[in-house]
């Protein structure tokens, strides 16, 4: 691999310039391809016997994955503020105001956090702004101080219009759309206040107006509206004594009881958020099952809510009433500005361009994974892969400095060129899932808001012309990685306008866009980092917060994509599951493109990581 790299001689008598004052400087002159990664300061150039560089003599730079500055305190409260945040969501002992956000290992999900916990604390920024002024010394300036009397934190009541992801959910999930949830497994506090825990989950059911959605199918058509707070009984906890088992049956009667509570949910009749407590016996924290329909959370929302309940829990602990804070926009507010916002004809000039991207929507999947090993396509089965920490860390932190980009852009160079070496073509086709919380809407703020974002959109991208997939050959990374980064910033608006246009559109478009065919047959979706973050081991309510057990979704509903593959990081490790239709595809050839996936991440890590 190579990298761009400064030498420098610094003045006599003077040190050399910080590493963030170097860049900022460039900046002003320098596109961002041609700003070095790395600086090396020399006491003198080496030169040749002729008087010229002697570029042989230059020593070969350090890899260094630290920040990019010199720890610089903060110096105003609101600094002081915006590092202890900053330091809790990127799990950092301590943020400099110098230190690249992106750099640290920062992620567009993160910046949704960020801007939550920000609010929390009295300030506001937007995710934009933070794009824009990547450290602390350059957001502290445009960070408002809220006036905590002009939010509202009145309860949502009333209908709520359909938006453009629950339209998709209930026309491609038909047998069984009561059953399409997401969960967690939570480790707690040995000490355990179960009535606290209690009082804390019905805090959040009054707090966030899309738990207390309902839905109802009239006339042919999903309808759906806010609850009132009083409208359901009790809160949605039920408590299993499995301290009488074994380790491993307690395994097995904790999923046997979190299959029962992921058939359970009505969408209806609600609560479409519910808890199971497992208390394990001594020498074992109890554990908090925590399971929600889908159509009323995505993985943004988790963050929230798991943040919320232990903030009610410490606040009822301690003898006061549980309060969330002022809100954010509300999940019905922003429905109808969407609405509002598509039918203004704002998203219409991206019509040919979605129809387009669908059209393209031919998979080198069949190619890559040819025949079925069985005749079923009534489960989904799966595959999975995990790195190492070090190159996860090489990933997160590593690549935004040395590539200059973001780590979905990394993953999909990565998913691209797995997909074309395994196929022989250049040219693939992904639906791509996003959090949808991008401020296309002016003056919404979903930082603290809950419900489902997510945006599912068709994209096309190849490999770089002259790259031959399919050679056995590892690639030049950074050529495929800008390549890909390239064709993806041509998405517009990062893909909020399709599901909009095909779902809220005018009868032409939703006619044009349903008529251009299913698109592409396999799924992406990272969903960032679940553990960088935030709460401390051993602190607080939680010790520790594991990925979901049981069926979220029942199996008799097949998925929309031949493959779906699903990332995060947890443990500090980074891991993807590939899921698949059996029947359908042939499971040797999706291990075998999840292998290949998982190889060019590795190899992509080294590229960071080694010397140049």
């Amino acid at each position: 691999g190579k990298q761009l790299v400064a030498y420098l001689v610094p003045a006599p008598g003077s040190p050399a310039p910080a590493r963030a004052t170097l860049r900022a400087g460039l900046k002003h002159v320098l596109p961002d391809y041609m700003i070095p990664s790395v600086f090396v300061a020399l006491e003198e150039l080496p030169l040749t016997a002729h008087g010229k560089l002697d570029r042989r003599a230059l020593p070969a730079p350090v890899p260094n994955l630290e920040p990019e500055s010199e720890y610089q305190a903060p110096r105003t409260p609101v600094e002081a503020a915006l590092a202890e945040v900053w330091a809790e969501v990127l799990g950092l002992e301590r943020v400099g105001v110098g230190d690249n956000f992106f750099e640290l290992g920062g992620d567009s999900i993160l910046t949704i956090q960020v801007v939550s916990r920000a609010r929390a604390a009295g300030l506001y920024f937007s995710s934009k702004e933070l794009f824009v002024n990547q450290t602390i010394s350059e957001l502290a300036p445009v960070v408002k101080v809220l006036d905590a009397d002009s939010a509202s934190t009145e309860p949502v009541v009333g209908p709520v219009p359909l938006t453009p992801i629950q339209h998709w959910f209930f026309d491609t999930h038909t047998s069984n759309p009561h059953h399409f949830n997401q969960s967690v497994l939570a480790d707690l506090t040995p000490v355990l206040d179960e009535g606290a825990l209690e009082r804390a989950l019905g805090a959040l059911l009054a707090h966030h107006d899309a738990l207390r959605m309902r839905f109802e199918r009239a006339e042919g058509h999903w309808r759906a509206h806010n609850a009132p707070v009083g409208d359901f009984a009790g809160t949605p906890l039920s408590r299993h004594d499995v301290s009488g088992l074994t380790e491993e049956d307690q395994h097995h009667a904790m999923v046997r009881i979190a299959d029962e509570v992921h058939a359970s949910f009505d969408l209806g009749a609600g609560p479409l958020l519910t808890a199971a407590l497992f208390t394990r016996g001594a020498g074992r924290a109890p554990a908090l099952f925590l399971a929600a329909h889908h159509a009323v959370v995505d993985g943004v929302s988790w963050r929230i809510l798991l943040d919320d309940l232990d903030t009610a829990y410490q606040q009822i602990v301690s003898g006061e009433a549980a309060d969330l804070g002022p809100k954010t926009t509300s999940f019905r507010d922003w429905a109808h500005r969407v609405g509002e916002f598509v039918a203004s004809g704002r998203l219409d000039g991206e019509l040919d361009y979605w129809v387009s991207a669908s059209h393209a929507g031919e998979s080198p999947l069949t190619a890559a994974t040819p025949g079925p090993e069985r005749a079923t396509d009534s489960v989904t089965d799966g595959v999975s892969v995990r790195l190492s920490a070090e190159d996860t860390d090489a990933l997160l932190r590593g690549a935004p400095a040395a590539y200059r980009t973001r780590i979905n852009d990394v993953l999909l160079s990565a998913l691209t060129w797995a997909l074309s070496r395994r196929a022989g073509c250049r040219r693939v086709a992904i639906d791509l899932e996003g959090h949808g919380r991008d401020e296309i809407i002016d003056g919404a703020d979903l930082s603290r808001t809950v419900g489902w974002f997510t945006t599912m959109f068709p994209v096309v991208l190849e490999v770089p012309e002259g790259f031959e997939p399919g050679d056995g050959a590892g690639p030049p990374w950074r050529e495929v990685i800008r390549s890909v980064r390239r064709q993806l910033r041509g998405v517009p608006g990062n893909g909020f306008g399709y599901g909009a246009l095909r779902y809220l559109g005018s009868p032409e478009a939703r006619q044009r866009l349903a008529d251009a065919g299913p698109g592409p047959q396999i799924g992406f979706n990272y969903l960032g980092q679940f553990d960088a973050a935030a709460r401390e081991q051993g602190r607080g309510l939680y010790r520790a917060v594991h990925s979901s057990i049981g069926r979220n979704h029942d199996p008799a509903e097949n998925g929309t994509h031949l493959v779906e593959v699903l990332g995060g990081v947890r443990d500090g490790r980074l891991g993807f599951s590939w899921l698949y239709q059996p029947g359908r595809v042939n499971p040797a050839g999706v291990r075998a493109l999840a292998e290949d996936f998982a190889e060019a991440l590795r190899g992509i890590a080294r590229d960071c990581r080694g010397p140049r």
